[in-house]
């Protein structure tokens, strides 16, 4: 295998695919490879695609149009991309194919280049959930709303208090596990990545800890974004007071319980006379008419106008990070916000019974409010709220994340051993003849 005859192939299928993919697919471009960039469909209203590649400047060369369930997804997604990549190679060249994250998009991708013994590589690999082990959820839950905030802070920042073994997110936690599986380089963004997958028996070798390419775009968001163009829409952002809360994860949207905690728990952070800005995304407004809360959240908005923001997920990525720039405190249940928010120096709560981004609770940017208890819920996020000035934490992932990991890929075509062997994995290559 060599850079000559080398086809990088960029495979994107939902919104954070393209955020963190473009920065890859430039980095690629920029130093003359032959790139590739192939859409699966999964995620396909303008909102999470279009908008997203015209922003990053990035133009799909084939789109696999896949629609459906997730087997349907799974099934359509394997089949053609794999007959896709079969081409490649029958015309002599050596594809190499990116998949990003935790996505039905990832896993598939895994099982095609696999099922065709092609290389892949694996960008944010090892995300592992960590979830606070039972005691220490105990503890928190007997506290409640009289939780210690000064315990609670020391116990979130240490690796002790949580352990792995959770199956949430799910699929995300299936499926990079899949992807993990099929993968010629683990691309890990922290070194908490690399330590989780040998922990599971993966070569040294074949783990490389390049950061996460998330840096990458935001700074150029970050760049490209006007603050104005918010306030002219919500002028009331302007003091930082607000609250960022959405819920979209399949455990809190499918479940009617852990959904109405949630929304319990937003009403009595608007009771405490706190601000919210409420993004409703697909999930989140599925759950909000099958529960039975579409009513309810009219007469909210109309209680409280101004202090609470309710709003349809936005188009535009730009706007996305200059509201969460002014934001006091992020409340989400995304993986990747939660990176984003370690970025952008905005403290953050997980709406979950753990977080794949556990790096982000040992540095102190990240705490857990699990959906199990209201009364929990709010306090934390309270107290994150009142202690929002005194936090402060070393960004986790370094800047040119995608660099690193075109570097990595390189220095592999060199050496000739993208593809895992048993040969390459002892060492014996030189031995073959």
């Amino acid at each position: 295998m060599s850079h000559e005859n080398s086809q990088h192939i960029v495979v994107v299928g939902t919104k954070p695919d393209i955020i963190k993919q473009a920065p890859i697919y430039h980095e690629l471009r920029d130093r003359g490879h032959d790139v590739v960039l192939c859409h699966t469909g999964q995620h396909y209203d303008h909102n999470l695609s279009q908008s997203m590649l015209d922003e990053f400047g990035v133009r799909e060369d084939i789109n696999l149009e896949v629609r459906g369930g997730v087997n349907d997804l799974v099934s359509g997604i394997t089949a053609k991309l794999a007959l896709y990549l079969r081409g490649f190679a029958e015309r002599g060249g050596f594809p190499i194919t990116y998949v990003h994250g935790d996505t039905t998009t990832a896993m598939a991708g895994a099982l095609a280049t696999f099922g065709e013994r092609q290389a892949l590589v694996h960008v944010e690999a090892g995300l592992r959930t960590l979830s606070p082990k039972p005691e220490v959820l105990k503890g928190w839950l007997e506290q409640g709303a009289d939780l210690d905030w000064a315990s609670f802070r020391e116990q979130s920042i240490d690796r002790a208090s949580w352990a792995k073994g959770s199956r949430e997110p799910s699929p995300e936690q299936f499926n990079t596990r899949v992807a993990d599986a099929g993968s010629d380089l683990h691309a890990a963004p922290v070194e908490l990545n690399r330590e989780f997958l040998l922990e599971e028996g993966f070569a040294p070798a074949a783990i490389d800890v390049v950061g996460n390419s998330v840096v990458d775009a935001l700074e150029q968001a970050v760049a490209g974004s006007d603050k104005n163009q918010v306030l002219q829409k919500f002028p009331q952002m302007g003091d930082g007071s607000f609250l960022r809360f959405c819920v979209h994860r399949r455990e809190n949207t499918t479940n009617r319980d852990r959904f109405n905690l949630l929304m319990d728990a937003m009403e009595a952070l608007l009771e405490q006379g706190h601000h919210v800005l409420f993004i409703r995304l697909l999930g989140t407004e599925s759950a909000i008419d099958n529960f039975g809360r579409r009513q309810w959240l009219e007469d909210l908005e109309a209680r409280y106008g101004d202090a609470l923001i309710s709003t349809p997920v936005w188009d535009s990525y730009l706007d996305v990070v200059a509201a969460m720039s002014m934001c006091a405190v992020i409340v989400t249940d995304s993986g990747s916000i939660v990176e984003e928010a370690n970025v952008l120096e905005v403290p953050c709560v997980t709406l979950r019974f753990g977080s794949d981004r556990s790096e982000t609770f040992l540095a102190g940017s990240n705490f857990l409010a699990p959906p199990i208890d209201k009364d929990l819920m709010t306090s934390v996020i309270h107290h994150v709220f009142e202690h929002r000035a005194e936090l402060s934490w070393d960004r986790v992932y370094p800047e040119k994340a995608s660099a690193m990991l075109v570097d990595a890929v390189e220095r592999r075509l060199d050496e000739g051993s993208l593809l895992i062997s048993e040969e390459w994995r002892y060492g014996l290559q030189a031995k073959l003849r």
